[in-house]
């Protein structure tokens, strides 16, 4: 993975999210950290970044945009419109451009905030913190390819990376940007399960959670179908089978389909639809 063409990337934002790319881009010497500037209204959290990462940091978020090549806005969708300012967007150099991780937040909406510049919307999951993210990036008709490949790589240094179609986005959200949710859920109630049968909790964790890890691993290296998979470990008359039966007779698929739908209703909501 070599260097991107990028003089200057500010981050509006520094939670979670914006140091799981921070630390990816740096792991994997994507930029320096002198390159990177991060606003973020928690001036404890900026000190953090400053000493974790050697980034530069501060609560002005006017200042962490000025002559940035590329600004990251890593916010919740919720505040959007406070934190896009006009004033913000004023201190934007010339040959900017933008990517979004807001989640429901539109290529639309964002050039209501930010006009005449080029913006790529993504969609990222939390797994970028361990470098196993996935994430999905649509582009405006104004980014350019070299944009659009410092997108993929700055994804890339954390995970994997598709180039979809902003239509697609809402759906993605659904399974990938909320499946670790799902997935947290499943290894806690897998784990439950264990204890319940006789296994230690710290056990019956480490149990559940490398299962689906290694199980998605097994998944994405073979590209095997899933259910080609299920059936190597499905014996006829066997224990797997059983166990399966149990999931289906409580209806897991139904439950599956219910939750992206929900995701869905919520997205729309949230974009006023």
């Amino acid at each position: 993975m070599g260097q991107i063409k990028l003089h200057k990337i500010a981050f509006i934002g520094g939670g979670v999210m914006a140091e799981a790319i921070i630390k990816g881009i740096l792991g994997n010497k994507i930029i320096d950290a002198g390159a990177v500037f991060v606003g973020e209204h928690n001036e404890a959290r900026c000190e953090y970044l400053r000493l974790q990462y050697g980034v530069k940091a501060a609560i002005d978020n006017n200042l962490a945009v000025k002559e940035a090549d590329l600004v990251i806005f890593a916010i919740k969708p919720q505040v959007a419109q406070a934190a896009i300012t006009k004033e913000l967007v004023s201190h934007f150099r010339q040959g900017a451009h933008v990517i979004s991780i807001m989640g429901s937040v539109t290529l639309a909406m964002l050039h209501s905030y930010i006009p005449d510049i080029p913006i790529i919307r993504a969609m990222p999951n939390t797994p970028l913190a361990v470098g196993a993210g996935m994430t999905a990036v649509c582009a405006d008709d104004m980014v350019t390819e070299e944009m659009l490949s410092e997108a993929k790589a700055i994804f890339g240094s954390c995970g994997e990376v598709e180039v979809v179609n902003e239509n697609d986005i809402e759906a993605i959200t659904a399974v990938s940007g909320c499946g670790p949710g799902y997935a947290f859920v499943i290894i806690d109630a897998l784990a439950d399960a264990g204890v319940r049968a006789g296994l230690p909790r710290k056990l019956a964790i480490k149990l559940a959670a490398q299962t689906l890890a290694g199980s998605g691993k097994m998944c994405l290296e073979t590209g095997k179908h899933p259910a080609e998979l299920r059936d190597q470990v499905t014996s006829p008359g066997g224990t797997t089978i059983a166990g399966i039966q149990a999931l289906e007779n409580h209806g897991l698929r139904s439950a599956f389909f219910d939750a992206v739908q929900a995701v869905l209703k919520r997205s729309n909501e949230l974009q006023g639809k």
